[in-house]
Order: structure tokens, then sequence, then C-alpha cells
């Protein structure tokens, strides 16, 4: 599975939306995905993906701009239920929905930092990466700590998708994913950034739109072997 996100963040403190302005940022996810059937219509989906999200926080006191990109490995998990469409006369297809949980774990990120503080000691745009459990007077010049992070992070799914069978045992998912976030990425501590005095809002959540594209093979080898053994007993039965 392979594909786009669109995220952004949303501030978990009601007043810190007055003051920063936050725009969605594109980035990617990939990895592997797997489904099982539950029932004739109804599937489980899941996959272990590698993924970036993120967000631009601007602000017009002190002339902030903060751009970064968070990574993630996580793990979405969808119910879904089928449904047959058609195109024309004879042209069928199949559309699913669903909903379910996602499970992430935060493995940090890379942002870029300007402000007037930091243009006042003589720096420019800065390039930081984010780090945890670290006292904030023992970091590099370049690291943005944050002490006490959420990094197993939860939220919810809700899918839409095409499913396309180009040849038999083969399928190709394309879906259209809604992700609400639910676990903040710290609920206690700020990111901090020392050259600039700059501290990062961390009780915020992520949120995005992506789109997929899976490839799967079927694998019920089973059914495979169980086809071929039973042509083998109606051959040698007519050779008799």
């Amino acid at each position: 599975m392979a594909g786009a996100n669109y995220s952004w963040t949303s501030f978990g403190d009601k007043d810190l939306k007055d003051t920063y302005k936050t725009t969605p940022v594109f980035g990617y996810h990939v990895g592997g995905h797997v489904a099982f059937r539950v029932r004739k219509r109804f599937f489980l989906h899941t996959s272990l993906l590698y993924s970036t999200k993120g967000k631009i926080e601007e602000s017009d006191a002190g002339g902030l701009h903060n751009e970064v990109r968070y990574k993630y490995i996580e793990m979405p998990i969808n119910y879904t239920v089928d449904f047959k469409g058609k195109l024309g006369k004879n042209k069928e297809f199949k559309y699913f929905l669903g909903i379910g949980p996602v499970v992430s774990y935060w493995l940090g990120g890379k942002g870029t930092l300007e402000n007037n503080d930091a243009y006042e000691f003589g720096y420019g745009p800065q390039d930081y990466k984010i780090v945890f459990d670290k006292d904030p007077q023992d970091a590099a010049d370049d690291e943005m700590v944050v002490q006490d992070p959420n990094r197993i992070q939860l939220g919810l799914n809700f899918i839409a998708g095409l499913s396309l069978e180009p040849s038999p045992g083969k399928t190709v998912l394309v879906s259209l994913r809604y992700e609400l976030g639910h676990t903040y990425l710290s609920g206690t501590t700020d990111g901090q950034y020392g050259i600039s005095v700059f501290e990062d809002p961390m009780k915020i959540r992520n949120q995005g739109i992506r789109l997929s594209a899976a490839y799967m093979i079927d694998l019920k080898t089973a059914d495979r072997k169980r086809g071929k053994t039973t042509n083998r007993v109606k051959t040698n039965r007519r050779r008799r």
C-alpha cells in the first residue's frame, strides 16, 4: 500500500486558536496491507505503514513561521462492508465503506522555524529535529525537546473506496480515508527549542485525509490445490 497524506493539527486549548494559524501539509505513507473476509460482504482490513504528517504554524506575534513533519509507524484497522455498482448494463464494480481505530507510534520529526527572536540573535531560518525524554538544557542547537510525549496515539478512521479486479486472484483497492486524532502529542509539555527561546504547543491532535492504493493477491492456496487435485482425479477416471 502507498499513497499521499494531507494532514493538519487541531489545538486542545481553544485560546491558542486565536493566536496561531495552522495550515495543512502534504506527506506520504507506504507499507503492507492485509484483508480478511469475515462474512460474505464484510472484511477486516489492517495495514502496517510508515507515514508522515505535520502542520504549518504561523503567528503575527513574533513573526512566527513553523513548518514541521512528524514521522510515524501506524496500524489502521477498518471493518468494511462491500457493495456492488454498475457501469452501463453489463459492467459491475465493487465499492466499500468502513470505520475503525488507528494506533500510531510517534518516531520523531523535522521542522524549520523562523521568528523575530531568532533574527535578533543573528540566526535565519533554523532546521531542527524532534527528540524525546531529554532535558532541554542538554539539547543540541538543532533539537526541539518534548519531555513528556504521548508516543502511542489513538485515532478513528472513516474509509470509502473502490475494489477492482484486473485478473482472477488479483485486486486493486483505491481508498480515501479521513483520520480523526484522539490523543494529544503531549498533554503536559510543549516542544522547547533553545536558540530562539521558542515553545511549540504540543496539546494538539493530528487530523488528515489520505488517498491510498493497494495491490492485493489472494492467498487461498488451499483452494487452488484442492481444485488441482480434483482435476487430476477426474482425468484419471476418464483414462480408466
